[in-house]
């Protein structure tokens, strides 16, 4: 299959909500909507081409993804803020690092294989591939760190992820990375990959806590930078 999107396109074959979703998010990155811009299920319907179930649909999962915020009956974009993002990431961290460390622990008896590897595979696909840092590589970066946590065993740890990446998320879709940034992501979650699943669960833990702490240096440098 060519193509770099197939490469890691979440899923392959989307429904109509599920393409909305991704230019929904697209655009509110690129920042088509302002901080103040009514997200109204019909002009939404318009602007994509679509009836309004799946623009429903889609504004419930960007809500949910905390993208979006409700005030009243009215649905806006979120502005992320700076203040409070250093917490979520020193908290990210401890959640993702017990998956590796209850393994280490003798607590659980290794990282899933039949979870890990085809997560692995996907990534080399991109290291090996053109890459292109857009919504995709976003949606599949968020996916890597869930499926870390939920191959440790633990489920609660992955539950735990998804509420700490919102705020985080709504930070990172302000600034996707450059090509540049985007190769160091994949170089960073392949060796990861690699290291879980040979078993060097010290290597592991140390690539990815420098992974973490680069990606939240990288976003504060981003938003910084933009105003």
């Amino acid at each position: 299959m060519s193509g770099t999107k197939d490469k890691y396109r979440i899923p392959q074959r989307e429904s109509l909500s599920q393409r909305i979703y991704r230019e929904l998010r697209r655009d509110l990155a690129g920042g088509e909507f302002g901080p103040g811009t009514r997200l109204g299920e019909e002009r939404l319907a318009e602007r994509y081409r679509a009836s309004r179930t799946p623009v429903r649909e889609a504004l419930a999962r960007l809500l949910s993804d905390g993208l979006i915020e409700r005030r009243g009956n009215i649905l806006y974009p979120v502005r992320p803020r700076l203040d409070g993002l250093p917490e979520y990431y020193d908290a990210r961290a401890l959640v993702e690092l017990a998956g590796l460390d209850r393994v280490r622990d003798g607590r659980a008896g290794g990282h899933d294989p039949v979870v890990l590897r085809p997560e692995l595979d996907r990534w080399l696909a991109m290291r090996d591939g053109p890459l292109v840092a857009d919504i995709d590589f976003a949606i599949a970066d968020d996916a890597f760190h869930r499926i870390l946590s939920t191959s440790s065993g633990n489920a609660a740890l992955a539950e735990a992820l998804t509420v700490l990446q919102k705020p985080i998320r709504a930070a990172w879709s302000l600034d996707y990375p450059t090509p540049g940034r985007a190769e160091m992501i994949v170089a960073d979650h392949v060796t990861i990959a690699q290291a879980l699943l040979s078993g060097d669960l010290t290597s592991a833990r140390a690539a990815l806590a420098a992974h973490i702490d680069d990606s939240r240096r990288l976003v504060e440098v981003g938003l910084t930078s933009r105003g």
